[in-house]
This record gives structure tokens, C-alpha cells and sequence, in this order.
């Protein structure tokens, strides 16, 4: 594991962005045969240092760029703790597993309405000019409920609650290091394990698309894109522990896919919103919000067509089939 700064003799190094959290770890090949309860408890360090890295520009709330970076903090973290875990003590797991769900629960409406006030101007332009007069006093309902979802979010992320998650979250990125009693699976190879990582995300993930293709359920489609995203996260974990240009074909078709189930799940929740927030702003607002709902509706029937053509492609695409034999041939 290479570092540019000074480490303990545990190689975990030091960071100011909370007391005692660990900074970034270069992973490489040879580190594959290093135990897998060392290797998964510093990147669980390593995804603590982004999270925290992004904690004040939530606050600031100068860029939305910031939320989205701490988001995916978070959920890169979910996703290592679900394919890996075997590899943490259960209780410790759980403890930041659940700390996670209710913090990404938090941003999830600061998230929506985000996306919704980005994408509002162009749905504007489609609608009719008498029904115009109505988005004014939309665009302001949305704006104070995403004020309101921020402020839940920022009392959140400043509370005793966040300090602890934070504590719990640093003492899984120093389990290891600490001893106890380590389940079996944290003395294993780190390439061992990270192998069943991939080889059981990309089965579940499979799973699930085989699951939408076959029922057209908009939920089931949802969770295809929650499976797609940690494979993707997965991939993105362990791909230093493997030679250079591994996983790269599929990673490359895989942001594809995943934006396109991310526009349908967008619309779907798009129309939700407005339904919610014109019918309690009433008047004008509640008009035109009716009409964009309803055209938001129509559009998830075609990018519903197109999430299926486009999973039936990805699934008997030639990089999946690259992906199985790069796993068997990993060393």
C-alpha cells in the first residue's frame, strides 16, 4: 500500500477532518494477498475522509455539487457494507449500516428537489402560455420545501448523532487494527474476497434486471438501478487490488445503463413532487403542476421502453462476458 505522507505502524494516517479519522490509502495488485479485514477497514476510512471532505459545502450549500459528492460517500459505503459483509464484526456493520440508511434518508429530499428545480425551465417550455402564470408561485413552494429538507439535513449532519455515526464509522476503518474477535472471512486473501464480491454483485444485479425485464414493475426496475449502482461501487472498491485495464469494457457501458434507470426513476419521483406540492400550493401552481405531472408520467412509459432494450443489451453484451472471464482469470 503506497502513501505520500508519514502512517502509523498499522498504516492507517491521520486526517483533520474529524478527530482520529484515517486518510487515503493507495491499494495496488500486491495488496491482494493482504488480509481482507486490513484491506476493507481502510477503504471504509477512505470513504469517511470523502464524506467528511463534504460535509461543510452541504452546509454552505453554495454548490450542489457538494450534496451529490457526500452522497455518493455514502452510498459507496453502503455498498461495501452489504458485498462485504462478511468481513466486519455484525454488530459493528450494523451499527454504521443503519447510522448510513438515516443519513442518506436526509438527503435524499434535498436531492430530489435539486434535480427538480434544475430540470423545471425546460418542462416550462412546454407548457401551454395561459397555464405559465402558474409557475412562478410553483418554482416558490419548491424552493421553500427544499430550504425546509436542507434544514432537517444541516440539524442532522450538526448533531450528536452525526458524531457518533462518525465514531462508529472510524472504529470500522480501525477494527482491524484493533483485534477482537474478527470474523473468519477478515483473515482471508483481500483478491479472495474481493472476487466474491464482484462475482455475487454482478449475480444480484442480474437478478434484478431479469426481474423488471420480465414484470415491466416500475419498482422492480428500481431496484435493478439500487443493484446496478452498488456493482458500479463495488467495481470502483476493489478495482486497484487487479492489473491495470481490469473491469474497464464493463465499467465503461455500466454509467450508460444507470443513467437511463436514474431518468426514470427521476421522472417517476419528479411527477410525485409536483403532484404533492401544487395540490398544497393550490391556484395556478396546482394547474400547472397537474399538466407537468402528467407529462412526466407519458415520459416514464418511453424511458421504460428504453430501459429494457438498453438492460437486454447490457446483459448479453460482450464485456459482461469479459467480466466473467477477467474474474477467472484473477490471480
Amino acid at each position: 500500500m503506497q502513501e505520500s505522507e508519514a502512517v502509523d505502524p498499522g498504516g492507517a494516517r491521520e486526517t483533520s477532518a474529524f478527530p482520529g479519522a484515517v486518510g487515503r490509502v493507495e491499494l495496488g495488485v500486491a495488496d491482494r494477498s493482504q488480509p481482507a479485514g486490513r484491506v476493507f477497514a481502510l477503504l471504509l476510512s477512505d470513504l469517511q475522509a470523502d464524506c467528511l471532505a463534504h460535509r461543510d459545502g452541504v452546509l454552505a450549500d453554495e454548490d450542489t455539487e457538494e450534496l451529490h459528492a457526500f452522497r455518493v460517500a455514502i452510498r459507496r459505503t453502503r455498498s461495501l457494507l452489504r458485498a462485504a459483509a462478511d468481513v466486519l464484526p455484525d454488530r459493528d456493520r450494523r451499527e454504521l449500516r443503519d447510522g448510513l440508511r438515516w443519513l442518506s434518508d436526509l438527503t435524499s429530499p434535498v436531492r430530489d428537489l435539486d434535480v427538480l428545480a434544475a430540470d423545471l425551465p425546460a418542462m416550462a417550455r412546454r407548457l401551454q402560455p395561459e397555464l405559465a402564470v402558474g409557475l412562478e408561485p410553483l418554482r416558490g413552494a419548491i424552493s421553500t420545501e427544499r430550504t425546509q429538507a436542507l434544514d432537517r439535513l444541516a440539524a442532522a449532519i450538526t448533531s450528536d448523532r452525526f458524531v457518533s455515526l462518525q465514531r462508529t464509522w472510524h472504529h470500522c476503518g480501525r477494527v482491524y487494527l484493533l483485534g477482537g474477535d474478527l470474523p473468519a472471512a477478515s483473515a482471508a486473501p483481500a483478491g479472495v474476497v474481493a472476487d466474491g464480491m464482484v462475482r455475487r454483485s454482478e449475480a444480484r444485479m442480474r437478478r434484478a434486471g431479469r426481474r423488471a425485464l420480465r414484470t415491466g414493475e416500475l419498482v422492480d426496475w428500481h431496484d435493478l438501478r439500487k443493484a446496478l449502482k452498488q456493482f458500479r461501487y463495488v467495481l470502483a472498491e476493489v478495482a486497484p487490488l487487479y492489473p491495470d485495464g481490469r473491469f474497464r469494457s464493463v465499467r465503461r457501458e455500466l454509467p450508460e445503463l444507470q443513467d437511463l434507470l436514474g431518468h426514470l426513476q427521476d421522472h417517476h419521483v419528479q411527477a410525485e413532487l409536483l403532484s404533492r406540492v401544487g395540490a398544497a400550493t393550490g391556484g395556478e401552481a396546482a394547474l400547472a403542476a397537474g399538466v407537468l405531472a402528467n407529462r412526466l408520467h407519458r415520459d416514464v412509459h418511453r424511458v421504460h421502453r428504453r430501459c429494457a432494450s438498453t438492460w437486454s443489451s447490457f446483459d448479453g453484451s460482450a464485456s459482461m462476458e469479459r467480466l466473467r472471464s477477467e474474474l477467472s482469470d484473477a490471480t
